[in-house]
């Protein structure tokens, strides 16, 4: 992970925990506003994960990000990742415009933000319209179970492994 000094300047108000997150949700979708929620790793913020949040903010009222913890993201991807830590992931996406909330998430999948928050919609990107894998199933039956439903966007998918692979292979 890359050291960086003075994490204290890398604030953003809008970055919330999770007892807010679920008091906030409550209050929009009691208002009657739609509440999307985006979920993962976002450990390299690049081009792709900007489109996605500018599309999915067009799905719904209120866009809450969840991103998963350190902890997490080393042991799914190995001792060099994630590149940037937790709270510096959590700054870059809480200030990306189309973002109402950020959050970091203390769980390895979406399915128990899904459960906590209970937004109106969880949004993936095109690239899962069609994986059939056990987490996103749990995801999907568990934002049906709570009268939401899953959204994708149409974007083209880019991934940060795949820029790191070019950029290992080229410079």
């Amino acid at each position: 992970m890359l050291h960086v000094k003075e994490m204290e300047i890398y604030f953003a108000e809008n970055v919330v925990d999770l007892e807010k997150a679920i008091n906030l949700t409550e209050k929009y979708k009691s208002r009657g506003d739609k509440v999307g929620l985006c979920h993962g790793r976002f450990d390299l913020l690049h081009p792709g994960h900007v489109k996605h949040f500018e599309s999915a903010k067009k799905l719904c009222d209120i866009l809450f990000v969840s991103l998963t913890a350190d902890s997490f993201v080393k042991a799914w991807r190995g001792p060099n990742r994630p590149i940037f830590n937790e709270k510096l992931r959590a700054y870059m996406i809480a200030n990306i415009r189309h973002v109402d909330y950020a959050l970091i998430a203390n769980y390895r999948t979406g399915l128990e933000m899904i459960n906590h928050l209970k937004p109106s919609f969880y949004i993936k990107g095109v690239d899962c319209i069609l994986e059939n894998s056990l987490q996103l199933n749990a995801e999907r039956q568990a934002i049906e179970n709570l009268g939401g439903e899953v959204k994708y966007t149409q974007d083209s998918p880019l991934s940060t492994t795949g820029i790191i692979d070019y950029i290992k292979n080229n410079y």
